[in-house]
């Protein structure tokens, strides 16, 4: 395996032989097996040890591995944990359960060693690609620090700790004062690099315990474990003044930088829920802004105050609290924008084919041609086009040596392919406000006529989304040079998806392709103008 990270399997089974051939094999590639000799040792291990991966035996003494993986999938400890079944039994039937109670493969016994090696790097990789991909989902791209996402899951578990452990617990919600003035003046790539150096400096210099994470625009906020709120107050006039003190380089030129700063805090006494915690911060920021910024204002100070100014809502507050309104919007917008680009940038990162890394772009090109012929929303376009963006996503696990193969594919390698559109439904589950796209990638392989994959859809059942992607998909691959095959012209590849009107392809989006090919024929194929900037 490439990953960094050394991965741990939990191999069970009661034949100690067993043990010893999966501990040498999986041992050689650089992975810790984790021996266990029943299904009730077994799961001890997974719960104190959290393998990346199970490999589980089904015919065991007393619990077999079936009861064993359901165990496995009610515990919170374990239930995300990855299983594959290695058993002597055979029948389709045994395999079908295995997969329904969560398993993620079966290997039938006496198992082959290159076949092991494979199904379980290709588990590894889809582990290692999901881990990359909610790292960069839950990190602001501009600052490399958690974003509000994260922070959330951050707090929630710290509150818990305070009433576990008896712990205080602070929050400082930090603003970047007149940044406003920073972005006019400089422009909004300056505006970024302060940005940068600020997540920069509240890192090197809050406590070790500490947490800070971007929560939007200029604001950063930090939790602070174990902190009372008389130690969050010196520490937050410390890094007003570290700040204040600091030349913050922009356009070779050097400006001061100053924030403000708003704190509360909580103990095992005086619990307080996520929402109110962070509003009780918000309102100490907006206070330390009123007294003139660059200043720590405390909500226990004014709370008696902030009581008094919410008993009369009219009062001048109305554009205060409209502008935290379309401030939230925009926030939510950027956040949900910057998730689909993490997406993407880690398509590129991991992919090192040029044809998969272009394919994305050419078929969400191809695709939103399509659905403009169709007249469709614009809500559904972007859906649309996200989809077309990620479709691919599920490649990454598959070996290289099977997407390169100039040789007919073997039934197994074929079902290894067929399996990409399940294995990016799987990485997007994960991320919320996907549902349309995960329908679209999971059927973009299913046929009009019913013999498509993975589950034999028909006609209209399809999603709208799918059928396109379908047709948008093979007008890229048969017009793209590849290793194993000449490309079609786009005229060649439009007499193809005609031909395979009704059967592989929806009739009403083959005509939306034919006219939307009159209107781009200039520019079309686009693989030709990816070839040709490339050579230039």
């Amino acid at each position: 395996m490439n990953s960094k990270k050394t991965r741990k399997i939990l191999a069970v089974d009661d034949e100690q032989t067993n043990l010893i051939l999966l501990s040498r094999l999986l041992g050689k590639m650089g992975i810790v097996v984790l021996p266990a000799k029943d299904a009730l040792a077994g799961m001890q291990i997974a719960i104190n040890e959290k393998p990346d991966l199970i490999l589980l035996d089904i015919m065991m003494p007393e619990i077999n591995g079936f009861e064993m993986c359901r165990r496995l999938k009610a515990n919170s400890e374990t239930s995300s944990i990855p299983v594959i079944f290695i058993s002597a039994k055979s029948q389709t039937s045994d395999k079908i359960e295995g997969l329904e109670i969560g398993g993620v493969d079966y290997i039938t016994k006496p198992f082959d060693m290159g076949e092991l090696k494979a199904r379980v790097s290709n588990t590894l990789k889809t582990l290692e690609l999901e881990e990359k991909i909610l790292s960069l989902a839950n990190t602001d791209e501009l600052t490399g620090l958690p974003n509000r996402r994260r922070f959330f899951d951050i707090l929630e578990r710290e509150l818990h700790y305070v009433k576990i452990k008896n712990k205080p617990l602070a929050v400082a919600m930090i603003d970047i004062d007149h940044f406003k003035n920073v972005n006019d003046t400089y422009g909004h790539l300056d505006g970024d690099a302060v940005l940068r150096q600020m997540g920069k400096v509240l890192q090197e210099n809050m406590y070790p315990l500490d947490v800070v994470a971007r929560y939007g625009g200029e604001e950063f906020i930090v939790i602070m474990p174990e902190t009372s709120l008389t130690k969050a107050t010196q520490a937050a006039n410390r890094l007003c003044t570290i700040i204040d003190g600091l030349q913050w380089e922009i356009s070779n030129k050097q400006i001061s930088v100053t924030v403000s700063i708003g704190l509360t805090g909580v103990d095992s006494k005086n619990l307080s829920d996520i929402n109110s915690l962070v509003k009780k911060a918000d309102t100490a920021l907006y206070s330390a802004k009123n007294k003139g910024r660059n200043c720590v204002v405390c909500w226990e100070e004014i709370k008696d105050d902030s009581d008094n100014k919410e008993e009369n809502v009219c009062d001048g507050t109305y554009n205060e609290l409209q502008n935290k309104i379309v401030l939230l919007i925009k926030q939510l917008h950027q956040q949900a924008f910057g998730t689909i680009s993490a997406f993407i940038k880690a398509m590129d990162m991991i992919i090192e084919d040029p044809y998969l890394v272009q394919h994305g772009r050419n078929v969400k090109a191809y695709s939103l041609a399509i659905a403009e012929e169709m007249e469709l929303s614009d809500e559904l376009k972007q859906h649309i086009g996200t989809a077309a963006s990620l479709a691919d996503l599920g490649k990454m696990v598959i070996p290289k040596r099977i997407l390169k193969k100039k040789t007919p594919l073997t039934d197994v390698e074929w079902e290894t392919v067929r399996q990409h559109p399940l294995v990016a439904a799987k990485i997007l589950e994960h991320i919320e406000s996907f549902d349309l796209e995960i329908q679209f990638i999971m059927h973009h392989h299913e046929k009009f006529d019913g013999s498509g994959y993975p589950n034999g859809l028909k006609g209209k059942e399809i999603p709208i989304g799918a059928r396109i992607l379908s047709v948008a998909d093979a007008v890229d691959a048969m017009t793209s040079e590849r290793e194993y095959q000449s490309a079609f012209s786009i005229e060649e590849a439009l007499k193809e998806i005609v031909a395979c009107s009704g059967t592989q392809f929806d009739p009403d989006i083959v005509d939306a392709f034919q006219k939307a090919y009159q209107k781009h024929k200039t520019q079309w194929p686009l693989s030709k103008q990816v070839c040709l900037s490339y050579s230039s």
